[in-house]
């Protein structure tokens, strides 16, 4: 089953962010509450956990603009 990672509700009225880094790589296996990514908002950064245990498939690039509730990768899970 595949999960969707999604950027999670930001702070005040702030939509953009930039996901400046990824902890692992697409193929790795994650596990559920894992951070695996971070974001930056406004010099404050925020990290991205797993919303499940299983394979991390990545779809945006680190350094890539990104907004609220935007998909940026998914969890296959076994």
């Amino acid at each position: 089953m595949k999960i969707e990672i999604k950027v999670p509700k930001l702070a005040g009225d702030k939509e953009e962010c930039v996901l400046t880094h990824w902890y692992k790589n697409s193929g790795d296996e994650v596990k559920e509450n894992e951070a695996i990514a971070e974001i930056m908002v406004e010099k404050i950064v925020m990290e991205i956990k797993s919303p499940a245990t299983g394979r991390l498939n990545i779809l945006i690039k680190e350094n890539e603009e990104i907004i609220e509730g935007q998909v940026i990768g998914s969890v296959n899970t076994p």
